[in-house]
């Protein structure tokens, strides 16, 4: 699998053996065969040995061998199905099993993003045979499992028991950190985000994950009113983050709030730049509009709003249009992936969301798998193999496509929402003129403010005069003065 790399680290070096199976077993020579690294053979003697062998414990250690086998051929999913057909039939016999199992299986799911799916099976299991070794990994699955059903008390509860030493401890913070924003407990999400921070920092492996921790920091800090802080927290970001242009759009708020229309409106400049004209980036045309009303720059918002009625216009015709002829998440999933249907913005923008770009390359992994498992002979095992595999392909796509239709939906609306307010600025422009008229008995000429500008040896000024340049993103500094009267 060239998008999906999984490791079990040290859980693949101690195998399993229970009881004395009979010498000469398919099982028995199953495992010789992957013991000596033939694992495309192994699993087709595993899968003889499924098919004859009635003893329950006898099974469980044949599911348990061919779920390392198929790991190892990088048949990920199948390598899941077969540690979760472990769990599946639970007996006193079986009990040393369980501990390698649940741990391999929550690996693996939380790879291909389906912790759900193992969380739903340990739900269902005892807790007598969950080992107290792996009591972190079972509650962190069952509460991504409550959660995406809903049951936010109960995955609560169950985020809260994952241990500091738990392999998924940071994972469950994050799920804690959500819920209480949910909750408006901001002190609550606030301690839960900071305690990734501090857990993922100097980890490049998490970087993603603190990134998202910190956009939530700041998020949090803005929701408590600390408007300082948040403008801190924001400015702590770098090009180099996933979140780069949200943080942008975002920290304009905060800036504003704050009056200082220097570096928000520098935000702004980069985010309305040619570079992002397809994004779907419509609430800062109405911010920068506002800001510009508050300094009486009416011949500015004038040309903003001009601006976003020529870009959105068209795009809100166009998506109102898909809303009808994309009238399920199957139909959205096919205009996603083919990127024909829906229009250019509303495709940047969605490409840019992490959840879904995570779940596309798990959907490859599986179509990827499903050729991997062509070449077995087509035996009961590997035919119900293929067929879990089609069905979770179908399932993610569907779910895929559901998300986009959702997050079309949530935009359009938003869109609507930014024309109105668009159409009420213009208003205000022609209320803040007659004022401005009134007040000093006309319009103010029009004036070019020179800026002093000093530059280190070796440099030359550049004046700005329209063009953009890449590594000047998110640098700008956008010097003006209040026309307002008084």
């Amino acid at each position: 699998m060239k998008h999906l790399k999984v490791s079990l680290g040290i859980f693949l070096s101690t195998a399993i053996l229970v009881g004395a199976p009979e010498r000469n077993s398919a099982f028995e020579l199953g495992k010789k065969q992957f013991e000596g690294g033939n694992y495309s053979r192994a699993i087709e003697l595993f899968s003889q040995a499924l098919a004859t062998s009635s003893d329950s414990l006898q099974k469980n250690k044949v599911h348990y061998y061919q779920g390392l086998a198929m790991f190892e051929q990088g048949l990920y999913f199948s390598s899941f199905i077969s540690f979760r057909n472990v769990l599946l039939s639970p007996d006193d016999k079986s009990r040393e099993l369980y501990e390698k199992a649940i741990k391999n299986a929550a690996i693996i799911t939380e790879r291909l993003n389906m912790t759900e799916r193992l969380g739903k099976v340990i739900d269902k299991l005892p807790g007598s045979y969950v080992p107290s070794s792996v009591s972190g990994i079972a509650n962190y699955t069952r509460g991504v499992y409550q959660f995406s059903i809903g049951q936010n008390a109960i995955a609560l509860g169950h985020f809260k028991s994952v241990s500091p030493e738990s392999l998924f401890y940071d994972k469950a913070l994050m799920y804690l950190g959500i819920l209480s924003t949910q909750a408006k407990d901001y002190k609550e999400a606030n301690f839960y985000f900071s305690k990734l921070v501090e857990l993922s920092q100097g980890k490049r492996d998490l970087f993603a994950q603190q990134e998202l921790a910190r956009l939530n920091l700041a998020r949090t800090a803005y929701s408590m009113g600390n408007i300082e802080k948040s403008i801190e927290q924001y400015a702590q970001f770098l090009s180099s983050s996933p979140y780069w242009l949200t943080v942008l759009q975002e920290a304009s708020w905060p800036l504003m709030r704050a009056n200082d229309t220097t570096v928000s409106l520098g935000n702004l400049h980069t985010v309305l730049s040619p570079f992002y004209r397809e994004e779907l980036v419509g609430e800062s045309y109405i911010l920068r509009a506002t800001i510009l009303y508050s300094l009486c720059k009416y011949e500015e918002m004038k040309r903003t709003l001009n601006q976003f009625f020529t870009v959105y216009d068209p795009i809100i015709r166009s998506m109102q249009q898909e809303t009808s002829s994309l009238g399920s998440g199957d139909a959205f999933y096919r205009a996603l992936t083919s990127e024909k249907g829906l229009n250019r913005a509303f495709i940047n923008y969605i490409k840019r969301d992490t959840g879904i770009q995570r779940d596309q390359k798990v959907i490859e992994s599986l179509k990827n798998e499903r050729i991997g498992l062509a070449k077995f002979p087509k035996n009961n095992q590997i035919l119900n193999m293929v067929n879990l595999i089609e069905e979770a392909q179908k399932t993610l796509e569907n779910q895929v496509g559901k998300t986009a239709q959702k997050i079309h939906k949530k935009k359009l609306s938003d869109l609507f929402a930014q024309r109105e307010q668009a159409n009420y600025l213009k208003v205000e422009i022609v209320t803040g003129e007659k004022e401005m008229i009134e007040g000093q008995g006309g319009l103010p000429p029009k004036r070019i403010t020179d800026v002093e500008t000093s530059v280190a040896a070796g440099y030359h000024f550049w004046p700005f005069t329209g063009e953009y340049w890449d590594d000047e993103m998110g640098t700008f500094i956008y010097t003006t003065e209040s026309a307002c009267v008084n």
